[in-house]
């Protein structure tokens, strides 16, 4: 009886534990598609605004970073499942990576103005540019955690985390797709 009571106290009042730099760059990458969700859904709006034209540029040059992260995050897949994290093409794959993850973040930082002047019912802004954690893929820190936490199971967690973010990232791609049609 007492064992059964330390388990269900264990159970109903562990710490609430807190996202891990995987959720967190999942969570990003969902937050960018909810974005684009909420840009589609006010498009009435932005389509008699003068700045549409800034939108329309923002979906172009977005997509344009979302497929090329798209093929990378791809091609990385296929690099960690022939060779592993020893494969001579990692780091740089995993750079260029870095690089379009960085420059998504930036592109929607830069444009934060042009997204908050519209106004839109029931949006705060501080809801998704607070979500934007993709530290996991900035500044080798993903080069750094597989030195110490080389073994089996991180390299399928960073296998899950690359194909589960494809899966989002291809989501967001026709997204940003349809608000570019709808803008033409």
């Amino acid at each position: 009886m007492v064992i059964a009571l330390l388990f269900f106290a264990e159970t109903n009042y562990a710490e609430k534990k807190h996202p891990d730099e995987f959720t967190r760059y999942l969570t990003a990458l969902n937050t960018m598609s909810g974005l684009f969700s909420r840009l589609l859904d006010d498009m009435d709006t932005i389509i008699r605004r003068p700045d549409r034209v800034s939108f329309k540029d923002l979906s172009v040059n977005f997509n344009h970073k979302l497929t090329v992260l798209m093929i990378n995050q791809n091609h990385l897949i296929t690099v960690i499942n022939k060779g592993g994290f020893s494969d001579k093409a990692f780091p740089n794959s995993l750079r260029i990576m870095e690089k379009n993850v960085a420059d998504l973040k930036k592109m929607l930082i830069d444009n934060r103005g042009l997204i908050d002047q519209l106004k839109m019912s029931n949006f705060n802004s501080s809801d998704i540019y607070n979500h934007l954690d993709t530290r996991l893929y900035e500044n080798d820190a993903l080069l750094t955690a597989i030195k110490t936490r080389h073994n089996k199971a991180f390299k399928q967690k960073v296998l899950d985390n690359l194909m589960q973010a494809v899966v989002i990232l291809n989501e967001c791609h026709g997204k940003v797709s349809a608000l570019y049609s709808k803008l033409k």
